[in-house]
């Protein structure tokens, strides 16, 4: 009887020691499938991150309500939560909405400078917070300066773009439309695009050999647009194509047209300017308006947020220094491109949807995105391509 429960006892031993390493190798393959899940991406996201966008949220400007629906979508593609803070965009206000920023603990900022001179600012506090931050619409033309922004480890890049030339090329096609006395109303000396456009207007000036009559700054006041445009039209008689090369002022082309209108000067004048803008249809259609160049307005800031969000996740888009990627000036000319511009890109809608951003800027979800891959959504960026993309979707807006 001892016997035989002693051989059950044993039977019962090695029954229990073969389910035990059942239960082992089923951990163990279970474990090396979920490894393998996590290696590869799967549908995980990064861990939670927050990108803090100093902008002028007061304004009603749909350009500038669909800058910041572009930084939102960028940055909720990969998970993260955007804090807006509201600024007037000078340099003091940028310094202390950073400085707001950082206290308020985002791991990276989103900006638009407003000068070379206070990135030295911003640099040194993001640095020494350890904060990334990245830049918008903007290159850096001191050397000083950007060695030293460039030298940072929180500084991500962003993107620019090639002012000089876009002002340079407007100004030959304002030429090639009769253009010979030209007055050009610009953002403000010492805004670094502000400045390559005038050096392109300057450069096609003498290349061309047109009269530039003047060149007026920093008008940000309907007022004070309307008094320039009868300024121009009572001290130039022989004035015949005014450039808006830049402006923060609300509602500035039709505030030209209508100052242009009110003199029966409408149609007579040719008006360019460059950042489109989302009145220009109608005065393309009515012959008083003649060509724009812009849609940066929405692919810079989305490219720039998108190269932040890499660099604070841990997946930046190059492994040393920041990552710069210089967007193209798009040329409108026609009512139907700008009908298409105004439906695809000043709605609801960014011009990259969250789904298109992960699948081809996020590099956490795709580890073969580098910087050969944002040139060619460069390349292949246009009104034509969104619209196509995005077919369907206005319903949405």
């Amino acid at each position: 009887m001892k016997k035989l429960l002693s051989v059950k006892k044993v039977v019962s031993m090695l029954l229990v020691l073969v389910m035990v390493m059942g239960l082992a190798v089923g951990c163990g393959s279970s474990s090396s499938e979920s490894e393998e899940d996590t290696s590869s991406g799967g549908g995980d996201n990064p861990e939670a991150f927050t990108i803090g966008f100093p902008w002028q949220t007061s304004s009603t400007d749909p350009t500038f309500v669909s800058i910041e629906n572009n930084v939102k979508a960028a940055v909720e593609a990969a998970g993260g939560e955007l804090v807006v803070v509201e600024s007037d965009l000078t340099a003091d206000d940028l310094i202390n909405n950073v400085s707001d920023l950082i206290s308020r603990g985002v791991d990276g900022i989103i900006l638009m400078p407003a000068s070379d001179s206070m990135l030295a600012t911003v640099n040194q506090m993001c640095t020494e917070a350890q904060v990334y931050y990245a830049t918008m619409f903007r290159t850096i033309n001191d050397e000083s300066i950007k060695e030293e922004v460039y030298a940072s480890d929180y500084f991500a890049g962003g993107c620019n773009e090639e002012d000089e030339t876009a002002a340079y090329d407007i100004v030959n096609s304002m030429v090639e439309q009769g253009v010979e006395n030209l007055c050009v109303i610009n953002i403000a000396k010492g805004d670094t695009s502000s400045d390559l456009r005038d050096q392109g207007v300057e450069r096609a000036v003498e290349e061309t050999g047109i009269n530039l009559l003047n060149t007026t700054y920093n008008i940000t006041a309907q007022t004070d647009m309307t008094k320039t445009i009868e300024s121009y039209i009572a001290a130039y008689p022989e004035l015949d194509g005014i450039l808006l090369a830049g402006t923060y002022c609300d509602a500035a082309l039709p505030t030209i047209e209508k100052a242009l209108s009110d003199h029966g000067m409408d149609g007579e004048i040719i008006v360019g300017r460059i950042d489109f803008d989302f009145t220009m249809g109608e005065y393309l259609e009515a012959g008083s308006f003649h060509v724009s160049y812009g849609g940066q307005q929405q692919i810079d800031p989305l490219l720039s947020t998108a190269i932040l969000v890499n660099k604070v996740i841990g997946t930046p888009i190059v492994e040393d220094g920041p990552f710069v990627q210089v967007c193209n000036y798009l040329e409108l000319t026609s009512s139907e491109e700008a009908q298409e511009y105004l439906t695809y890109f000043l709605g609801d809608n960014a011009v990259f949807t969250p789904d298109e951003i992960k699948e081809s800027m996020i590099k956490f979800y795709d580890d073969s995105i580098n910087a050969d891959t944002y040139q060619e959504i460069v390349d292949n960026f246009s009104v034509a391509d969104v619209a196509q993309r995005h077919e369907g979707m206005e319903s949405e807006e």
